[in-house]
This record gives C-alpha cells, sequence and structure tokens, in this order.
C-alpha cells in the first residue's frame, strides 16, 4: 500500500489486477474516501483486486490474548477494506511456526479456531474468501487440520510455492492433493532456495513445469498473484507463465 500510488497508474495501464499488500500504517492513515477512490479507479479500467492482510508482528493464534485480539482489530479493518474495494479474496497468514509450537502442538490450533469463526462471519457476510496462506510449514498437516475443522467454503488456502520451496519437504504432488479440497489462490515467485527473495518465474530453482503438471490433475482452478517486488520481475514473470501455460 505505501507503493500503491507509484504503481497503480502502471497497474491500470498494462490492466493487471492488483494484490494490495496492506500494512497497518496503511489501514491507520487511508480513508474510507479513499478505498472508494480507490475502487472507482478500478472499476473504471475494468479491473478487480485480491488483498494481501498485514503480518509483521500479528499472530492470529498467538498464545498471549491480548495479541490475538490486536491481531483481529487488524484484520477486522483488513477486511472493511476489502469491502470497500470489492475485492474478491484476502490472503492471511495463519501464524503457524512448526519451532514455535513444538512443545505445544495443540495450542495453534486450539487458538485458531476460537479465533477465526468471528472474522470468518465477516468476510461471508461481504462474499469475501479467507485464504490462509503457507509460511514456514513443513508439512500440510496443521493447517488442513484447521480447514477441515472450520469446515467453510469460506476459508480457503493460498498456497505460496516459493515458502513451500524454502521450508518444506513435502514433495508437491503430496502437498497440492492434501489441500486439494481447499486450493482457492496462488502465490508465484522463484527462489534459489537460499532466502525469500522472490525472485522472477524461472529465475531461481523451483520446478515450476512439474507444479504445473501436477496442479493440471486436480480439479481446482486457484487465482493466481505473480509476487514480484518491481514492474520488471513482475514482466519476467509473466512471459514465463505464459510459456508454461501454453
Amino acid at each position: 500500500m505505501n507503493k500503491l500510488e507509484e504503481r497503480l497508474d502502471d497497474f491500470l495501464a498494462e490492466q493487471w489486477q492488483p494484490e494490495l499488500a496492506l500494512q497497518t500504517s496503511g489501514l491507520d492513515n487511508f480513508t474510507p474516501q479513499d478505498s472508494i477512490d480507490l475502487h472507482k479507479r478500478l472499476q473504471a479500467a475494468g479491473l478487480h483486486c485480491t488483498i494481501h492482510a498485514p503480518f509483521f508482528d500479528l499472530n492470529p493464534a498467538s498464545s498471549d490474548p491480548d495479541i490475538r485480539a490486536i491481531t483481529a482489530r487488524r484484520f477486522e479493518q483488513t477486511i472493511e477494506f476489502a469491502a470497500r474495494v470489492e475485492a474478491s479474496r484476502i490472503v492471511f497468514h495463519p501464524g503457524y511456526d512448526p519451532w514455535r509450537y513444538a512443545r505445544t502442538p495443540n495450542a495453534w490450533l486450539e487458538n485458531s479456531l476460537e479465533f477465526w469463526p468471528a472474522l470468518l462471519a465477516r468476510s461471508a457476510s461481504n462474499d469475501i474468501l479467507i485464504c490462509l496462506e503457507n509460511i514456514f510449514d513443513t508439512r500440510p498437516d496443521p493447517l488442513v487440520d484447521l480447514l477441515h475443522a472450520i469446515n467453510s467454503p469460506y476459508m480457503r488456502h493460498c498456497f505460496d510455492i516459493g515458502h513451500w520451496f524454502l521450508f518444506s519437504k513435502t514433495p508437491i504432488e503430496l502437498w497440492l492433493t492434501a489441500f486439494e479440497p481447499f486450493l482457492a489462490h496462488l502465490h508465484l515467485h522463484d527462489n534459489r532456495r537460499r532466502k525469500d527473495d522472490h525472485r522472477p518465474i524461472g529465475k531461481g530453482k523451483i520446478d515450476f513445469e512439474a507444479f504445473f503438471n501436477q496442479l493440471r490433475q486436480l480439479d481446482s482452478t486457484p487465482t493466481a498473484t505473480l509476487e514480484a517486488h518491481n514492474q520488471q520481475d513482475a514482466e519476467l514473470s509473466l512471459t514465463a507463465l505464459q510459456a508454461l501455460l501454453k
């Protein structure tokens, strides 16, 4: 959001539908009229958007109820913003970390089940899909267990292939099979398995051809965001993606 004004004209000119990454400062400073004006600009260009919720220092499954309360307030603000711009879906970080919860493996699921229902009701009333993204997940089970337990058509999975490549040892076919009933959105970027540097597709070590071959075997038809950090990288990823989809 900090770079929205700088980049929005380029997105509109290229007819790219943005995923707007919100920060807490943006939630505090972006007025309701600002979001209405943004929606009008997107509408005039025939574009829609998705939203990425803030995540720095937030944790919906924290063991500290005060942190969960602050996280809920920020996520409520995010849903309000998304409703004003008529976003179809919001990507949230669910706060799972296998190292943090190694000694209390049930705590993350228990806290998550307490946290999400109220937010889910708000998003459902605005017809907005909540997509929970894998971050440090080494295996699909914890997030799959949460999605099954919530059992709502308004809570689904955002598969981040860069995070999967960095942190997970689960083969791609097993990951996609586990999440098939819930797969709704993709974050596409590359890396060299050293850091989460969001390189363009084809400029790292991820086997995207194998990934799309596996994806074609599923009944899911997820949307996708090219998570590039600048326009040049976005253009490189788009060219590579077009070749992969032929």
